[in-house]
């Protein structure tokens, strides 16, 4: 199915939706554990933060025309976002509160480390000045959320 640039920007949204849904489903299984729950609300809301920058993006510049090739190129990499996503979030509801932290920890920054890598490299990339310097900003935010990420780890295996 050959897909517009709007629809691409469309599928950026969701991906940042998914993410503020496993990072809010994150702070409700590490409820007692302050610290945690923390990072994972603030994780959250800047998901949904992100989402929203991405929607008004779109408001303004979503019908602008992208090269075929962009669009199956970012169309690709955001269906495979998605399919993480939501296995993550499938993968993490038997999550016990009392679970160890540092395996959940650990893939949340790969994850990270990659969504990044997208952004940057694939949607920053785009035929559109706007959509390049959003998509290069939330890189930027990738790579901060990745280090407070492994801020945690380094934190909760101390």
């Amino acid at each position: 199915m050959t897909r517009t640039s709007a629809q691409c920007i469309g599928g950026a949204i969701r991906i940042e939706c998914l993410a503020q849904e496993l990072y809010a489903g994150l702070a409700a299984v590490f409820l007692h554990q302050p610290y945690l729950r923390e990072l994972f609300e603030r994780l959250a809301a800047e998901e949904g933060q992100h989402a929203m920058r991405i929607h008004l993006l779109e408001r303004h510049q979503g019908k602008a025309p992208w090269p075929q090739e962009t669009i199956d190129r970012v169309s690709t990499d955001l269906d495979a976002m998605a399919a993480e996503l939501v296995a993550m979030q499938e993968s993490f509801r038997t999550i016990s509160h009392a679970a160890d932290a540092r395996p959940v920890l650990r893939r949340l920054a790969e994850m990270e480390e990659r969504f990044g890598s997208v952004h940057a490299e694939q949607l920053a990339r785009s035929a559109e000045p706007d959509v390049q310097k959003l998509f290069a900003a939330l890189a930027e935010q990738d790579a901060r959320h990745r280090e407070l990420i492994q801020n945690a780890l380094g934190r909760i295996a101390a």
